[in-house]
């Protein structure tokens, strides 16, 4: 074939998918009498067009936009999960279990990432924990990848690397564009619209490395129903939802949490009440030795102790199957007690 045939192929090729793709914008964007959402199987087909690489940049901003207007339904979320875990299978695999996967997209307004330490510390006595996530420039929030920089963690770039650190370490952070690029992209697809897609809501359910258990931070109220709905639509096995500390997944010791479990086929929800009756925040003092101090326990951080001891406690009672508040804590405890303290000090 020459080049000319070869262009004019590829150019019929990209049409033919792009009118594959805009029966699901018309779906969508039909009017108030007629437009609808997507089925499951709709938007599957859609998510692995667009994974494909093959839909315009217009159609996919169109399809994001219009569905941010009425948020996304279970049925799209399962959707596109399943073709995001489709897409991610192909990928080199890893060739070793994984027991918690962490993602952490949100970032931190006013307080440090004190999740980070609780997830350190599920590590240290031996649970292999992924954290992925994606940093968005400009604004003003931390995110956890610049605190794993600073603090002189490994970000990992490539599936060796994170063998490797998880091997070592237990706890190994890999960026959502390293996971995969196209993922990436349409995460940065907010830099051109201006609003947060349901990719938001993908890429805190994909579970990429296919763990046994999985922690979903989200922000807005319903979101953890609707994450829970859709785990369980998928037919995950173990997951704990919650609306944390700015959308992560940190309990907030100042605030009542709700907490969601999908867990040995049956939805439970419990009720957990704030950890701190006053107002220890540090809004004003994001210095990451707040961190450091804390985790060698050289200082007690007020906030910080009930934000790691509570979020160590939910995460605990996923992972061993304990639903009461006060065993859960009795975990946490004993977990911060084994941590290697000098843990820092060893890559700083």
């Amino acid at each position: 074939m020459n080049d000319r045939a070869t262009i004019s192929a590829a150019v019929s090729t990209a049409v033919r998918t792009g009118n594959d793709f805009t029966q699901y914008v018309k779906i969508l964007g039909r009017g108030k009498k007629g437009a609808r959402s997507l089925t499951a199987e709709e938007a599957e087909h859609a998510m692995s067009l667009m994974l494909s690489g093959k839909v315009a940049p217009e159609q996919s901003g169109a399809f994001w936009m219009l569905i941010r207007i009425r948020e996304e339904t279970v049925e799209e979320t399962v959707g596109f999960t399943k073709a995001a875990r489709q897409h991610l299978s192909n990928k080199e695999t890893l060739g070793i279990k994984v027991d918690l996967d962490w993602p952490a997209y949100a970032g931190k307004r006013n307080e440090l990432p004190w999740f980070l330490l609780a997830a350190l510390a599920l590590a240290n006595t031996g649970v292999k924990i992924v954290m992925h996530g994606h940093t968005f420039q400009g604004g003003n929030r931390m995110y956890v990848e610049h605190t794993i920089n600073q603090l002189g963690l490994v970000v990992c770039h490539t599936r060796d690397q994170l063998k490797q650190e998880l091997n070592e370490k237990q706890f190994a952070y890999m960026s959502l564009t390293s996971i995969d690029e196209l993922l990436g992209g349409m995460m940065d697809l907010k830099y051109v619209l201006g609003l947060r897609s349901p990719v938001n809501t993908v890429v805190r359910v994909m579970n990429p490395f296919f763990a046994d258990h999985s922690v979903h931070g989200v922000f807005h109220r319903g979101y953890d129903q609707l994450h829970l709905s859709a785990c369980q639509q998928l037919g995950d096995t173990s997951v704990l939802v919650f609306r944390g500390g700015n959308g992560e997944a940190e309990i907030n010791p100042e605030r009542d949490v709700t907490l969601g479990k999908w867990q040995n086929g049956m939805a439970t929800w419990s009720d957990w009440p704030k950890a701190e009756k006053e107002h220890k925040r540090l809004k004003d003092n994001l210095d990451l030795s707040r961190l450091t101090d804390h985790w060698r326990g050289d200082q007690l951080d007020q906030f910080g102790e009930q934000a790691v001891r509570q979020t160590i406690a939910s995460v605990a009672g996923l992972i061993y199957g304990v639903a009461s508040h006060e065993e859960c804590l009795v975990l946490a405890d004993d977990i911060w007690a084994r941590r290697d303290k000098w843990y820092f000090d060893s890559v700083l």
